[in-house]
Protein backbone atom coordinates (compact mmCIF):
# COMPACT_ATOMS: atom_id res chain seq x y z
CA UNK A 1 0.00 0.00 0.00
CA UNK A 2 2.72 2.45 0.94
CA UNK A 3 4.64 1.50 -2.17
CA UNK A 4 1.68 2.41 -4.42
CA UNK A 5 1.28 5.71 -2.60
CA UNK A 6 4.95 6.51 -3.07
CA UNK A 7 4.73 5.62 -6.75
CA UNK A 8 1.70 7.87 -7.20
CA UNK A 9 3.49 10.67 -5.37
CA UNK A 10 6.54 10.13 -7.55
CA UNK A 11 4.48 10.47 -10.73
CA UNK A 12 2.74 13.58 -9.39
CA UNK A 13 6.11 15.21 -8.71
CA UNK A 14 7.39 14.24 -12.16
CA UNK A 15 4.21 15.64 -13.73
CA UNK A 16 4.58 18.92 -11.84
CA UNK A 17 8.22 19.22 -12.82
CA UNK A 18 7.33 18.52 -16.45
CA UNK A 19 4.52 21.11 -16.33
CA UNK A 20 6.85 23.67 -14.75
CA UNK A 21 9.49 22.92 -17.36
CA UNK A 22 6.94 23.50 -20.13
CA UNK A 23 5.93 26.80 -18.52
CA UNK A 24 9.53 27.95 -18.24
CA UNK A 25 10.14 26.97 -21.86
CA UNK A 26 7.09 28.97 -22.96
CA UNK A 27 8.27 32.01 -21.00
CA UNK A 28 11.79 31.68 -22.40
CA UNK A 29 10.28 31.59 -25.89
CA UNK A 30 8.32 34.78 -25.20
CA UNK A 31 11.48 36.50 -23.92
CA UNK A 32 13.25 35.46 -27.11
CA UNK A 33 10.34 36.66 -29.26
CA UNK A 34 10.30 40.01 -27.46
CA UNK A 35 14.02 40.47 -28.03
CA UNK A 36 13.70 39.70 -31.75
CA UNK A 37 10.80 42.13 -32.12
CA UNK A 38 12.68 44.86 -30.25
CA UNK A 39 15.86 44.45 -32.28
CA UNK A 40 13.87 44.57 -35.53
CA UNK A 41 12.05 47.71 -34.40
CA UNK A 42 15.32 49.40 -33.42
CA UNK A 43 16.91 48.51 -36.76
CA UNK A 44 13.88 49.49 -38.85
CA UNK A 45 13.61 52.87 -37.12
CA UNK A 46 17.39 53.45 -36.93
CA UNK A 47 17.23 54.16 -33.21
CA UNK A 48 20.35 54.84 -31.17
CA UNK A 49 19.48 53.18 -27.88
CA UNK A 50 21.04 52.00 -24.66
CA UNK A 51 20.04 48.93 -22.68
CA UNK A 52 19.48 49.29 -18.95
CA UNK A 53 20.58 46.57 -16.50
CA UNK A 54 16.89 45.70 -16.12
CA UNK A 55 16.54 44.96 -19.84
CA UNK A 56 14.79 48.16 -20.96
CA UNK A 57 15.94 49.84 -24.17
CA UNK A 58 15.91 53.63 -24.13
CA UNK A 59 17.14 56.81 -25.75
CA UNK A 60 17.08 60.33 -24.33
CA UNK A 61 16.13 62.32 -27.43
CA UNK A 62 16.63 65.77 -25.90
CA UNK A 63 17.87 66.93 -22.53
CA UNK A 64 16.42 69.54 -20.22
CA UNK A 65 18.46 72.46 -18.93
CA UNK A 66 18.05 72.08 -15.17
CA UNK A 67 19.82 68.73 -14.77
CA UNK A 68 17.42 68.03 -11.90
CA UNK A 69 16.65 64.39 -11.10
CA UNK A 70 13.76 63.23 -8.93
CA UNK A 71 14.48 62.35 -5.32
CA UNK A 72 12.41 60.10 -3.09
CA UNK A 73 8.99 61.74 -2.35
CA UNK A 74 9.31 64.28 -5.22
CA UNK A 75 6.28 64.78 -7.46
CA UNK A 76 7.05 64.19 -11.13
CA UNK A 77 4.72 65.49 -13.86
CA UNK A 78 5.04 64.16 -17.39
CA UNK A 79 3.33 63.71 -20.74
CA UNK A 80 3.47 60.37 -22.51
CA UNK A 81 2.26 58.37 -25.48
CA UNK A 82 2.16 54.59 -25.03
CA UNK A 83 2.02 52.32 -28.08
CA UNK A 84 2.66 48.78 -29.24
CA UNK A 85 5.57 48.24 -31.62
CA UNK A 86 3.11 48.14 -34.53
CA UNK A 87 2.11 51.73 -33.73
CA UNK A 88 -1.24 50.94 -32.12
CA UNK A 89 -1.92 53.59 -29.48
CA UNK A 90 -2.58 52.24 -26.01
CA UNK A 91 -2.78 55.36 -23.85
CA UNK A 92 -1.62 58.97 -23.61
CA UNK A 93 -1.98 62.20 -21.70
CA UNK A 94 -3.59 65.26 -23.29
CA UNK A 95 -1.30 68.15 -24.16
CA UNK A 96 -4.23 70.10 -25.62
CA UNK A 97 -6.04 70.02 -22.26
CA UNK A 98 -2.74 70.45 -20.38
CA UNK A 99 -3.33 67.27 -18.38
CA UNK A 100 0.03 65.70 -17.55
CA UNK A 101 0.26 62.61 -15.40
CA UNK A 102 1.63 62.83 -11.87
CA UNK A 103 3.76 60.31 -10.02
CA UNK A 104 5.16 60.57 -6.50
CA UNK A 105 8.63 59.03 -6.57
CA UNK A 106 8.85 55.98 -4.33
CA UNK A 107 5.09 55.43 -4.05
CA UNK A 108 3.16 53.07 -6.33
CA UNK A 109 5.10 50.89 -8.76
CA UNK A 110 3.89 51.31 -12.34
CA UNK A 111 5.09 50.86 -15.90
CA UNK A 112 6.49 54.42 -15.68
CA UNK A 113 8.64 53.82 -12.60
CA UNK A 114 11.66 52.45 -14.46
CA UNK A 115 11.71 54.93 -17.38
CA UNK A 116 11.44 57.91 -15.02
CA UNK A 117 14.56 56.76 -13.17
CA UNK A 118 16.55 57.44 -16.32
CA UNK A 119 15.18 60.94 -16.89
CA UNK A 120 15.89 64.44 -15.64
CA UNK A 121 13.61 67.46 -15.62
CA UNK A 122 12.88 68.64 -19.15
CA UNK A 123 14.14 65.46 -20.83
CA UNK A 124 12.32 63.77 -23.70
CA UNK A 125 12.92 60.09 -24.26
CA UNK A 126 11.72 56.90 -25.86
CA UNK A 127 11.55 53.69 -23.82
CA UNK A 128 10.99 50.15 -25.07
CA UNK A 129 9.96 47.64 -22.43
CA UNK A 130 9.80 43.89 -23.02
CA UNK A 131 6.68 42.26 -21.65
CA UNK A 132 8.46 41.21 -18.45
CA UNK A 133 8.90 44.90 -17.58
CA UNK A 134 5.45 45.90 -18.86
CA UNK A 135 2.18 43.96 -18.57
CA UNK A 136 3.61 40.44 -18.62
CA UNK A 137 1.52 37.54 -19.85
CA UNK A 138 -1.81 39.27 -19.24
CA UNK A 139 -4.03 40.90 -21.84
CA UNK A 140 -5.68 44.25 -21.09
CA UNK A 141 -8.33 46.51 -22.58
CA UNK A 142 -10.25 43.74 -24.37
CA UNK A 143 -7.14 42.76 -26.27
CA UNK A 144 -5.87 46.31 -26.86
CA UNK A 145 -2.71 45.17 -25.08
CA UNK A 146 -2.06 41.52 -26.01
CA UNK A 147 -0.37 39.12 -23.64
CA UNK A 148 3.45 39.33 -23.78
CA UNK A 149 3.30 42.63 -25.68
CA UNK A 150 6.38 44.84 -25.99
CA UNK A 151 5.46 48.39 -24.95
CA UNK A 152 6.97 51.61 -26.29
CA UNK A 153 6.55 54.84 -24.32
CA UNK A 154 7.49 58.34 -25.44
CA UNK A 155 7.85 60.54 -22.34
CA UNK A 156 8.47 64.23 -21.70
CA UNK A 157 9.30 64.94 -18.06
CA UNK A 158 7.81 68.38 -17.48
CA UNK A 159 8.60 69.11 -13.84
CA UNK A 160 10.00 67.76 -10.60
CA UNK A 161 8.67 69.26 -7.36
CA UNK A 162 9.51 68.74 -3.71
CA UNK A 163 6.62 68.45 -1.25
CA UNK A 164 7.07 72.09 -0.21
CA UNK A 165 6.87 73.18 -3.85
CA UNK A 166 3.71 71.11 -4.33
CA UNK A 167 2.16 72.80 -1.29
CA UNK A 168 3.03 76.26 -2.63
CA UNK A 169 1.40 75.36 -5.95
CA UNK A 170 -1.70 74.10 -4.11
CA UNK A 171 -1.96 77.45 -2.31
CA UNK A 172 -1.97 79.28 -5.65
CA UNK A 173 -4.33 76.84 -7.36
CA UNK A 174 -6.95 76.91 -4.59
CA UNK A 175 -6.58 80.61 -3.68
CA UNK A 176 -5.19 80.03 -0.21
CA UNK A 177 -3.77 83.54 0.05
CA UNK A 178 -3.56 84.47 3.74
CA UNK A 179 -3.66 81.21 5.65
CA UNK A 180 -2.92 80.45 9.25
CA UNK A 181 -0.03 78.01 9.59
CA UNK A 182 -0.34 76.11 12.84
CA UNK A 183 2.52 74.84 14.99
CA UNK A 184 2.15 71.37 13.43
CA UNK A 185 2.47 72.75 9.89
CA UNK A 186 -1.23 72.60 8.95
CA UNK A 187 -2.25 75.34 6.51
CA UNK A 188 -5.73 76.64 7.41
CA UNK A 189 -7.88 79.28 5.75
CA UNK A 190 -11.47 79.87 6.80
CA UNK A 191 -13.65 80.75 3.82
CA UNK A 192 -17.03 81.21 5.55
CA UNK A 193 -17.35 82.32 9.17
CA UNK A 194 -20.35 81.89 11.46
CA UNK A 195 -19.73 83.70 14.76
CA UNK A 196 -22.97 82.33 16.21
CA UNK A 197 -22.12 78.75 15.28
CA UNK A 198 -21.50 76.04 17.85
CA UNK A 199 -17.94 74.90 18.53
CA UNK A 200 -17.33 71.24 17.77
CA UNK A 201 -17.06 68.89 20.70
CA UNK A 202 -14.25 66.29 20.65
CA UNK A 203 -15.30 62.64 20.35
CA UNK A 204 -18.68 63.61 18.88
CA UNK A 205 -20.01 62.83 15.40
CA UNK A 206 -21.01 65.60 12.98
CA UNK A 207 -22.33 65.67 9.44
CA UNK A 208 -19.57 67.06 7.22
CA UNK A 209 -19.26 68.00 3.55
CA UNK A 210 -15.77 67.73 2.11
CA UNK A 211 -13.74 67.37 -1.07
CA UNK A 212 -10.16 66.10 -1.03
CA UNK A 213 -7.62 66.85 -3.76
CA UNK A 214 -4.08 65.82 -4.60
CA UNK A 215 -1.38 68.11 -5.93
CA UNK A 216 -1.75 66.53 -9.37
CA UNK A 217 -4.43 64.99 -11.55
CA UNK A 218 -4.85 61.24 -11.82
CA UNK A 219 -6.58 59.18 -14.49
CA UNK A 220 -10.17 58.12 -13.82
CA UNK A 221 -13.55 57.68 -15.49
CA UNK A 222 -16.27 60.31 -15.16
CA UNK A 223 -19.99 59.54 -14.76
CA UNK A 224 -20.33 59.06 -18.52
CA UNK A 225 -17.42 56.61 -18.63
CA UNK A 226 -15.09 59.12 -20.28
CA UNK A 227 -11.41 59.05 -19.29
CA UNK A 228 -10.43 62.25 -17.48
CA UNK A 229 -7.58 63.51 -15.32
CA UNK A 230 -8.81 64.86 -12.00
CA UNK A 231 -7.09 65.82 -8.71
CA UNK A 232 -10.14 64.85 -6.61
CA UNK A 233 -9.65 61.59 -4.71
CA UNK A 234 -12.70 61.76 -2.44
CA UNK A 235 -15.84 63.89 -2.07
CA UNK A 236 -18.68 63.42 0.38
CA UNK A 237 -21.86 65.24 1.34
CA UNK A 238 -23.37 64.63 4.75
CA UNK A 239 -20.64 62.25 5.90
CA UNK A 240 -20.93 61.36 9.58
CA UNK A 241 -17.47 61.85 11.09
CA UNK A 242 -16.31 61.32 14.66
CA UNK A 243 -14.06 64.33 15.21
CA UNK A 244 -11.32 65.03 17.73
CA UNK A 245 -11.04 61.38 18.71
CA UNK A 246 -7.98 60.28 16.73
CA UNK A 247 -10.01 58.39 14.12
CA UNK A 248 -9.23 60.82 11.30
CA UNK A 249 -5.84 61.69 9.85
CA UNK A 250 -4.18 64.23 12.18
CA UNK A 251 -4.31 67.19 9.78
CA UNK A 252 -8.01 66.73 9.01
CA UNK A 253 -8.84 66.34 12.69
CA UNK A 254 -6.90 69.48 13.59
CA UNK A 255 -8.49 71.48 10.78
CA UNK A 256 -12.09 70.50 11.41
CA UNK A 257 -11.80 71.18 15.14
CA UNK A 258 -11.04 74.82 14.27
CA UNK A 259 -14.51 75.21 12.74
CA UNK A 260 -17.91 75.96 14.20
CA UNK A 261 -21.17 74.74 12.72
CA UNK A 262 -22.07 76.75 9.63
CA UNK A 263 -18.44 77.40 8.71
CA UNK A 264 -16.22 76.38 5.80
CA UNK A 265 -12.46 76.20 5.33
CA UNK A 266 -9.72 75.10 3.00
CA UNK A 267 -6.90 73.17 4.63
CA UNK A 268 -3.64 71.93 3.15
CA UNK A 269 -2.24 68.95 5.00
CA UNK A 270 1.48 68.12 4.74
CA UNK A 271 2.06 64.40 4.24
CA UNK A 272 3.38 64.02 7.81
CA UNK A 273 -0.12 65.00 9.02
CA UNK A 274 -1.82 62.82 6.39
CA UNK A 275 -0.90 59.27 5.40
CA UNK A 276 2.85 59.79 5.66
CA UNK A 277 4.98 57.19 3.90
CA UNK A 278 2.02 54.86 3.27
CA UNK A 279 -0.07 54.51 0.11
CA UNK A 280 -3.78 54.83 0.86
CA UNK A 281 -6.16 53.79 -1.90
CA UNK A 282 -5.50 56.17 -4.80
CA UNK A 283 -3.43 58.48 -2.59
CA UNK A 284 0.31 57.96 -3.11
CA UNK A 285 2.67 57.89 -0.15
CA UNK A 286 4.20 61.24 0.88
CA UNK A 287 1.41 63.29 -0.70
CA UNK A 288 0.21 66.61 0.72
CA UNK A 289 -3.58 66.87 0.61
CA UNK A 290 -5.97 69.78 0.11
CA UNK A 291 -9.47 69.64 1.60
CA UNK A 292 -12.47 71.90 1.34
CA UNK A 293 -14.45 71.29 4.53
CA UNK A 294 -17.91 72.45 5.56
CA UNK A 295 -19.66 71.73 8.84
CA UNK A 296 -23.33 72.55 8.19
CA UNK A 297 -25.57 73.79 10.98
CA UNK A 298 -26.70 70.56 12.62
Amino acid sequence: MYKSTLSLGFFIIISLLTFSSCNFNAIDQQVENNEKDIQKYIADNKLNVQKSPEGMYYSILSQGTSGKQANYTDLVKFHYVMTLLNGSKVDSTSRILNQPRGYVTGSFESIFTLPLRYMKEGDKGVFILPSGLAFGGSSYGNGLIPAYAVIKIDIELISIQSENQVIEEMKKTYNVNNPEVTSTGLIFQKTISNPTGTALVPAKSYLVNYTGRLGFSSLKLDAAGKVIYDPIFDSRTGASLLVGAGQLIPGFDEGIMKLKTGEKAIIIIPSKLGYGANNQGSIPANSPLCFEIEVPIQ
